[in-house]
């Protein structure tokens, strides 16, 4: 990830050019904070934006550096407001990913589909289906990752010092 929106993805074999390049920002230019490779399959990515954006992309749909056009993420979440600090995919589970921004830290589920048929009601406007999990209460979180052995436990990083849980609902 860089400043201006764009992930590069270089073959040290080839310097001096990006093998894979995409504007993962839609234009907007904010600045990408981090990015995350799904260790369980390899072509999925996720990026992490100033803006409080994260997107999960296809990493077969990039074009080379020489395409114009970007590829649409397979997922983005807009529900941050603050800059995103770090990702982390699930060592076990593909479809789970940790993600942190400076209020907190937050877990979700890719593999929930959003039901068109049924209406929710009960006020989370904006959080989508696929947030199962908020740990708030750090000051200024920067890192979170899953613990290697106890795959449901998360260990996080802030200003206010370092947390250890585990969600109740994994």
């Amino acid at each position: 990830g860089e400043c201006g929106g764009y992930v590069r993805i270089y073959d040290t074999r080839c310097s001096g050019r990006p093998m894979l390049s995409t504007d993962v920002t839609e234009g907007s230019g904010v600045d990408v904070n981090v990015i995350a490779w799904n260790g369980l399959v390899s072509n999925l990515l996720a990026s992490g934006a100033d803006d409080g954006t994260f997107s999960v992309w296809d990493l077969r749909n990039f074009q080379s550096s020489a395409s114009s056009s970007s590829p649409p993420p397979l997922a983005r979440f807009t529900a941050h407001k603050k800059p995103i600090t770090s990702l982390e995919w699930h060592p076990t589970d593909e479809s789970m990913i940790a993600v942190s921004d400076e209020d907190g830290t937050y877990v979700y589920d890719l593999s929930i589909e959003e039901d068109e048929d049924v209406k929710d009601d009960s006020g989370g406007e904006g959080l989508p289906p696929q947030l199962l999990f908020v740990h708030c209460g750090s000051t200024s979180t920067k890192e979170v990752h899953w613990h290697p052995q106890v795959v449901s436990c998360l260990v996080t990083t802030s200003l206010s010092g370092f947390s250890a849980f585990i969600p109740s609902n994994l």
